[in-house]
């Protein structure tokens, strides 16, 4: 069950197309709260919303912010000209979405045949702090030759304009194309599943990123993560074709032991649920943290499978600071986990290294 509350806008924070964030008179200790456009019309100062306080109840990770349910001084929204789909179907948030395999219109047998993504570059990351430096290392060491789509699944946020990071890589133009599949949406296109996600991405881009929204699921156990969902995605595109990259989630500033090193998801994923050819990259540190890493794997075992190497991820911080972005993960930047930045930066420069186009990499 969720709760509801009301709340009176008594100041807009930011508004852009798609997202209003508002401050409320409100009796809650959480006075935020996030409205989107497309769903619930646009609010103004004055409004009284309806809201999904739950989470901010709770206080979970998506808590800090409330979520507009109606607005009571808009009495009548319309449905879009275009699009028959549906998504977050059947619940009372059901959004309507042009699906990309009806409206198609430049290459209509796209979606009646095979998957091929031979010559393609697919690198998956388990957390959604992945993408923005992923994205800078790919545009200033790719050569001008990498153009790169954005698969975001339906495994954590839904819409797409929740995340921050992809508006601004967006705005920067060091992302070509977003791609929502499953229940998420709100991307430059939107697909009813991952198949087609990729079919559509191989069409318009040589580079493809898949991660989650921001906000997944763990529960504690070694199987009830969010992040999961990969693997089998891995395998999907490794199976037609693709030169597959997936990004081990490292960290040596983490108090939480079983995150310590290469998290324990990502051990589990890499030992357990890879099949298909996979290339996975750790960065060069420290000696004694490689070879903490080194023993985390050994313990593990890892399939024959999975390709593994050790590469230089220096030049993701030069990246960084050239496109202006003070991305932040689990609330640390690069200056307070280098590590973790450092994995994204090998595992880039292993996918130039693989792409078709052979862009050479320099530091």
């Amino acid at each position: 069950m969720i709760e509801i509350k009301t709340g009176r806008v008594i100041r807009v924070l930011s508004e852009s197309k798609d997202k209003t964030e508002v401050l409320l008179d409100i009796d809650h200790p959480v006075k935020k709260a996030i409205n989107y456009n497309s769903l619930t019309g646009k609010v103004s100062v004055g409004d009284m919303l309806y809201l999904n306080t739950t989470a901010g109840s709770l206080s979970l990770g998506t808590g800090g912010w409330h979520f507009v349910i109606a607005n009571a001084s808009c009495k009548c929204l319309d449905h879009m000209p275009l699009g028959h789909g549906m998504k977050v179907r059947y619940s009372p948030m059901q959004v309507q979405i042009p699906f990309v395999e009806e409206e198609n219109k430049a290459d209509p047998d796209l979606y009646n045949a095979g998957l091929d993504l031979r010559g393609k570059l697919v690198i998956f990351g388990e957390l959604h702090s992945m993408l923005p430096p992923a994205c800078a290392f790919l545009k200033l060491y790719g050569n001008g030759n990498t153009k790169t789509a954005y698969i975001m699944t339906d495994h954590a946020a839904l819409p797409i304009c929740f995340s921050d990071n992809v508006s601004l890589l967006k705005q920067k133009g060091l992302l070509d194309l977003t791609i929502t599949t499953g229940n998420a949406f709100g991307g430059d296109k939107e697909c009813v599943n991952i198949y087609t996600a990729f079919q559509t991405a191989a069409s318009m881009a040589n580079a493809i990123i898949v991660t989650m929204g921001p906000g997944i699921s763990g529960t504690g156990t070694k199987y009830g993560f969010s992040g999961l969902e990969l693997a089998f995605y891995v395998d999907l595109a490794s199976r037609y074709g693709a030169s597959c990259i997936y990004i081990p989630r490292i960290s040596f500033a983490d108090k939480r032991l079983r995150h310590y090193g290469i998290s324990h998801h990502s051990m589990t994923i890499m030992s357990e649920f890879l099949h298909e050819t996979v290339y996975i990259a750790l960065p060069i540190v420290e000696k004694k943290k490689l070879k903490f890493m080194f023993r985390q794997i050994r313990s593990a075992g890892l399939p024959l499978s999975i390709r593994l190497s050790i590469l230089d991820g220096r030049g993701v911080e030069k990246a960084m600071m050239v496109y202006g972005l003070e991305t932040t993960s689990m609330g640390r930047g690069f200056k307070d986990d280098p590590c973790f930045f450092l994995a994204i930066g090998a595992s880039c420069a292993k996918g130039l290294q693989l792409l078709t186009v052979n862009p050479v990499y320099q530091k």
